[in-house]
């Protein structure tokens, strides 16, 4: 009977030990987009359409390492020009009836696992804060990450994330960093349509 409780007492400390070893991360369950089977995984782009804000058209995210949504944005709530949410605040930012694709990289006649999604969303989580201020006012660099907007700084996530260029894809005429030439949004959504494409459509989500 002893020897039963001894082994007992052993065991439990043991599983004791090894959860305080290796502590269960709330970040790390994987969680899917809403209405669909695919889960929320880094470098996934979110595309909108439609703002929240009646004067601006068009609204591109990227999903951090850490799968929070990353993204500039001119909300009210946001002073800086960037944050970083969970999915469910982000969607809570669009009007009901919103429409948002789910894009994932993948370039055309090539297969995963690909390292490029995690380094960018990597990317985005380590420099949303050096943005200080949302303009799509002309005359700034793509490379300037302190005065930015969205497409921007999805742009950016990738090619120094990722060193991967994602505009204009379909037509190869890819930007520089001392451009100043605005990337819109939708880009992301034309892309899609080319031989050239590095990212597929996998989803919608209806809010």
């Amino acid at each position: 009977m002893k020897r039963t409780v001894s082994l007992s007492l052993s065991l439990l400390l043991s599983i004791t030990l090894i959860v305080f070893a290796f502590p269960m991360n709330a970040s790390a369950a994987t969680a899917n987009y809403p209405g669909s089977n695919f889960s929320v995984t880094p470098g996934d782009v979110l595309y909108s359409h439609k703002g929240w804000d009646s004067g601006f058209v068009g609204h591109v995210a990227i999903v951090g390492d850490d799968r929070k949504i990353y993204h500039s944005t001119p909300a009210n709530d946001v002073p800086s020009g960037a944050t970083g949410e969970s999915l469910s605040s982000y969607l809570s930012r669009f009007p009901a009836s919103s429409k948002i694709e789910i894009y994932r990289y993948g370039p055309h006649g090539k297969f995963g696992p690909f390292q490029e999604p995690v380094k960018a969303g990597k990317w985005a989580r380590l420099n949303y804060s050096k943005v200080q201020k949302y303009t799509i006012a002309g005359g700034y660099k793509m490379s300037d990450i302190t005065k930015n907007y969205c497409s921007k700084f999805l742009w950016q996530a990738w090619k120094y994330g990722a060193n991967v260029s994602i505009d204009r894809p379909y037509m190869g005429n890819y930007m520089k960093p001392d451009a100043t030439t605005l990337f819109a949004p939708a880009e992301i959504n034309l892309s899609q349509n080319s031989n050239a494409s590095i990212f597929t459509k996998i989803a919608t989500v209806t809010k």
